[in-house]
């Protein structure tokens, strides 16, 4: 049996204004309240987790884009997020924010690395903000280490949501139809279930011709809820086989009929308190490892084996294409441009029609 061939999906598994700067420190919006985890692990590296006061109400209906976009792009050689790839000097971020506005998605939030304000703020913000609210959020970047990850990078952002959201990678092209998916199951998402999301791709269309990549291997259960998802490294075609790696470091063939996750993610604001608790469990434990990140897809996981959470697998049919590596830029280019040039999209993006809630 291949290594990983039990996380395989289940063959017959259903197919389901420009106010731009976010507060740093403590903050609130609409019920919604944060603490600074700096400070407080600061004054108590071991806090209990009543002393975050986060507090949720009635929130909004408002559904969000949220783009992890705080990326160094070390293998890429730059931030790959500001990367322009369409024809008119188009980015990921733009696809995505044109996919979400069609699919009725009401605002998006970016998170960022501050240094990166400027650019974010005269480049993807001034291109859309006429059309929809678009923030940008800070990532806070410590001094003496790697930031803590994507979980860090989503909880950054807690004082700009107060209904659904989805999670997307600002370096990935995901489709039309997985932004309609995503918004149809938030549009009916009570805001206080701790019940979200995830869209599924088949590992086989997800592979890079440049090199190795990262993908969350999901194990589905019949009636299409995340069973387990476990994140593996440097996954790439050898030959007839695909191949990875565990955290650990233990090499494998990964079964072909795969479904994975691209950190396209829906949530209800009731997984800001889960963040909160898994920060701060995670920094206590990993206080002397200065290249520790807990990611979103570890996470979750983890709240969906202790059953404090569910989350349903919705089917992403792509196509799909991503940038990791600098080779990555020519295929993508072709690619985008194609999309353009057979009338999928307005060229520029941002030139479409106005958002329908408008």
């Amino acid at each position: 049996m291949n290594r990983w061939q039990t996380f395989g999906p289940p063959r017959s598994a259903p197919r389901t204004g420009s106010d731009t700067r976010a507060a740093s420190g403590q903050g609130s919006l609409r019920g919604i309240a944060y603490y600074n985890f700096g400070a407080l692990v600061e004054k108590n590296p071991r806090p209990d987790v009543t002393e975050l006061a986060i507090m949720l109400d009635a929130g909004t209906d408002r559904i969000t884009l949220v783009g992890l976009a705080a990326g160094a792009g070390s293998r890429f050689g730059g931030p790959k997020q500001l990367e322009p790839l369409g024809p008119d000097g188009e980015t990921m971020l733009d696809f995505a924010i044109h996919d979400a506005l069609n699919a009725g998605f009401d605002a998006v939030v970016l998170i960022v690395r501050e240094e990166m304000s400027d650019a974010f703020e005269n480049g993807v913000v001034a291109r859309w903000h006429e059309r929809v609210p678009v923030s940008l959020a800070f990532q806070h970047v410590p001094d003496d280490r790697k930031p803590w990850g994507t979980v860090d990078a989503v909880f950054s952002a807690a004082d700009r949501i107060t209904g659904p959201f989805a999670v997307v990678n600002a370096d990935d092209y995901y489709g039309a139809g997985a932004y309609r998916e995503l918004h149809a199951f938030l549009r009916r998402a009570s805001l206080a279930a701790t019940e979200y999301a995830v869209v599924g791709f088949p590992l086989t269309e997800t592979l890079a011709e440049s090199g190795g990549v990262t993908r969350g291997l999901m194990r589905v259960a019949p009636h299409g809820w995340l069973e387990s998802i476990e994140e593996i490294f440097e996954v790439e075609r050898r030959g007839d086989l695909i191949v990875a790696r565990d955290a650990a470091g233990v090499g494998g063939e990964i079964d072909d009929g795969a479904l994975v996750s691209l950190n396209m993610w829906g949530f209800t604001p009731a997984i800001f308190p889960q963040l909160a608790r898994g920060l701060v469990d995670f920094r206590y434990a990993h206080r002397a490892d200065l290249s520790a990140e807990l990611p979103l897809p570890t996470l979750v996981g983890q709240l969906v084996l202790k059953r404090e959470a569910r989350v349903r697998v919705l089917r992403g049919e792509g196509p799909w294409c991503g940038v990791t590596h600098p080779a990555d830029r020519p295929p993508v280019w072709r690619f985008l441009g194609g999309l353009i040039e057979r009338g999928d999209y307005p060229s520029p993006l941002w030139a479409a029609r106005k958002h329908p809630t408008e």
